[in-house]
């Protein structure tokens, strides 16, 4: 494989030497930022020879960059997530080459490549949580101990609609436990959230900088090095779910063969063992270096995410994330706040009422102003079509409202009527507290 890349690269920057050195011969869009991608772009360009050029940006952006056509068009995308190259996909903006996929069993049942040759897998990645300072028997284990009242504003995570690894961290809650369960576990956990960061990269500044104790996040980026930050703890989160970093071929760079060189060189050894450089820090794909990375395949993986269900419906998700919980976590812990309170309270219990009036503020809490057999129908989907937070505002629904401000309006009206019972039942509580007093 590293002949392979090396000899394709040498012949085309051989090939086309007289259009000068500083021309862009290969251009890369990526959601990696420089520190990251720096290293490997210095070593493919000095053994082919070629001027590389990086456009970064983040993986929403990047896609919103690609569907609107905007300029560099890339040759290659290189992201983090596999629903960013799911989504480009779908919409035929991706070169296939099938006869390069290396199957699952070749990395111990983990799905490196997508079958259909349309993204090739380089780096793999865990999603859990990070941590600067923090006794190991008191952080998380699974998903939804996220969730726990202990964890009251403790936990720092991005926005989904501006990190696909957030979007992953979603859907991975979404997809395991189902779409009526996972937005109510999601809520807790919304509930138990400091801020929500622009970028998956604030999450670990704002651990290393104790604005909050423990970053929901991907691996690399507490593992690394550099940004004046030493490394921070990290452990993945069960069900564990392990993610490929990729790399494919844009339409606009078919017929440019440094194209595919990029790609064979990040999996060649070469490429491989760059991931393991301390202000790297990345899993590589080669099972030979995993022990170096400290990864182990997991014997019992959680389910394979489905990525093509998770892109189709992108922009929904995004949207409701940011409506519940991006610019509601401060109220949604307020109110979660009244409802441990409450039901830790034995009055509650013993008044079928108040039982009820406080199963009804979970369920405000809880829901979402969309079903699941709605999240990726045709209807839904050709109306957010490649909508992002920003072209959502501009696109109308039948009765002349915006779709994104509905659903903003039915999430104020939920979490109003919450706390309006939650002062019905603190009054009552008041009432009983004056019966019983001496």
């Amino acid at each position: 494989m590293a002949l392979l890349w090396l000899a394709l690269s040498c012949t085309a920057g051989a090939a086309q030497s007289s259009a000068g050195a500083e021309a862009c011969r290969l251009q890369v869009l990526t959601s990696f930022p420089e520190s990251f991608f720096h290293p490997f772009v210095e070593l493919f360009s000095a053994a082919s020879n070629a001027t590389v050029c990086v456009t970064n940006k983040n993986t929403i952006s990047l896609l919103r960059h690609v569907q609107e056509n905007r300029l560099p068009a890339p040759d290659v995308i290189w992201a983090s997530s596999p629903v960013a190259f799911a989504v480009l996909d779908a919409e035929g903006m991706l070169v296939h080459r099938p006869d390069k996929v290396r199957p699952a069993a070749d990395f111990s049942g983990i799905e490196v490549d997508d079958p259909n040759g349309s993204r090739f897998g380089f780096a793999l990645s865990h999603m859990g949580v990070m941590w600067k300072q923090r006794a190991d028997d008191d952080l998380p284990k699974r998903l939804d101990e996220l969730a726990a009242p202990g964890y009251a504003g403790k936990l720092g995570i991005s926005s989904p609609a501006r990190s696909g690894t957030t979007h992953l961290f979603v859907e991975t809650i979404l997809q395991e436990f189902g779409w009526d369960a996972g937005w109510a576990l999601l809520s807790r956990i919304g509930a138990n959230v400091a801020t929500v960061t622009a970028r998956s990269f604030g999450v670990r500044d704002g651990v290393a900088k104790d604005r909050f104790q423990l970053g929901v996040g991907i691996d690399f980026l507490a593992k690394a090095e550099g940004r004046g930050q030493p490394p921070l703890g990290f452990a993945p989160l069960s069900p564990h779910v392990v993610f490929p970093a990729s790399a494919g071929i844009f339409i606009a760079g078919e017929n440019n063969p440094l194209s595919e060189a990029f790609i064979d060189f990040l999996r060649s050894e070469a490429g491989q063992n760059l991931l393991l450089r301390p202000d790297i820090a990345r899993i590589p794909v080669a099972p030979a270096l995993w022990s170096q990375a400290g990864f182990a395949a997991d014997p019992d993986p959680a389910r394979p995410l489905d990525m093509r269900h998770a892109a189709r419906r992108l922009p929904v998700v995004t949207a409701l994330f940011d409506e519940m919980i991006t610019y509601r976590h401060t109220e949604l812990a307020e109110l979660w706040s009244a409802v441990d309170r409450f039901a830790g309270d034995e009055r509650i219990g013993r008044s079928q009422t108040m039982r009820a009036l406080l199963a009804d503020v979970r369920d405000l809490l809880e829901s979402v102003p969309v079903a699941s057999f709605m999240s990726d129908a045709d209807e839904l989907v050709a109306l957010l079509a490649r909508g992002t937070a920003e072209r959502m505002r501009d696109l109308r629904t039948a009765e002349g409202t915006d779709l994104r401000d509905s659903w903003s309006r039915d999430f104020s009206s939920r979490f109003r009527k919450a706390r309006e019972i939650v002062a019905r039942i603190d009054a009552y509580l008041g009432a009983q507290a004056e019966r019983t007093a001496p």
